[in-house]
């Protein structure tokens, strides 16, 4: 299997009825459960109720900006990147599932939220010089990356899979997005190949599943454990 480094963490609650009318509230109290990892200086910003519900009203953030919190009326995400680059630099996704998972439950406990949705995301790379040759030679039938067929010479490729199905008592979406990319280095003079996987691990969306509500529980459940799903569907796909 690849060796892949996570370079990307995005958790989510998604949020319908929420209603920020104390905003300094609000952000004590996402201080208060993450404690001095939120030691960055705050943003409040004075946006209307009525504004689009996916606008943020909360930032919130690490000093060495490795761990990021927006807040809007829609959902509130917990974000985590490599800013040097791809090839500086890993997350330990474990680690951040731990302080995501503790995050979000206490959230919605000590707000009492609706949360109708919960989202788990992460990247992961691998500097590779066949990059390209091994998605193509990977997925693809031997017939169709021969010249003349559709994939012959392809300069970039990628593939996108969601299956649907229940998952630790959770009806889940799992998308699985795998491309080749030219990135430029921290440099900025060299142009290296990557490999990029995305794993989107998502409970049902408010149009499949309007009434749904994730328990305290529920939410530290999914937090802890999706980092082990996550190896079992790159097990899968990769080996």
């Amino acid at each position: 299997m690849p060796t892949f480094r996570v370079v990307k963490f995005l958790g989510s609650l998604f949020t319908p009825d929420f209603n920020i009318s104390n905003s300094l509230k609000i952000a004590n109290t996402a201080v208060e459960v993450l404690g001095d990892r939120l030691n960055g200086p705050p943003s409040i910003l004075p946006i209307p109720q009525d504004a689009p519900s996916e606008v943020p009203r909360i930032t919130l953030s690490s000093s060495d900006k490795k761990l990021n919190i927006s807040i809007s009326l829609q959902r509130t995400n917990l974000f985590s990147d490599v800013p040097a680059g791809i090839d500086t630099g890993e997350i330990d996704i474990n680690e951040y599932s731990s302080i995501s998972s503790v995050f979000f439950s206490e959230f919605q406990k000590r707000l009492d939220l609706r949360v109708q949705r919960m989202g788990f995301v992460t990247e992961r790379v691998e500097l590779r010089k066949d990059a390209l040759t091994y998605i193509l030679e990977r997925f693809c039938n031997k017939s169709q990356i021969e010249k003349g067929r559709p994939f012959y010479n392809a300069k970039r490729f990628e593939i996108h899979s969601l299956k649907k199905y229940d998952w630790e008592g959770l009806s889940i979406n799992s998308w699985v997005r795998a491309k080749f990319l030219p990135v430029r280095m921290k440099d900025m003079q060299q142009v290296e190949p990557i490999l990029l996987v995305e794993n989107d691990l998502n409970t049902l969306s408010i149009d499949e599943d309007p009434g749904a509500k994730f328990t305290e529980a529920d939410i530290k459940k999914f937090f802890e454990r999706a980092p082990g799903h996550i190896e079992e569907i790159l097990q899968l796909y990769f080996t």
